[in-house]
């Protein structure tokens, strides 16, 4: 999961956060200098929130056209 987390923070896809409680966010990324906590900017505002209490992560890559 830290390496799909990663790789959104570099490319700023949006992904989807889905929590140990259920709870979900949508939005852009970043990781904190010791890569154990996110920072996600979503709908309602920002949240720091420990890589531990994420059940699962996806990410939305953009399709370009060709």
């Amino acid at each position: 999961m830290i390496k799909d987390l990663l790789l959104a923070e570099s490319k700023q896809y949006s992904v989807l956060l889905v929590f140990n409680d259920e709870s979900k966010y949508i939005g852009q990324i970043s990781m904190s200098e010791d890569k154990k906590r996110v920072k996600v900017k979503h709908q309602h505002g920002i949240e720091w929130v420990p890589l531990n209490e994420i059940s699962s992560c996806s990410l939305s890559i953009p399709i370009t056209p060709q």
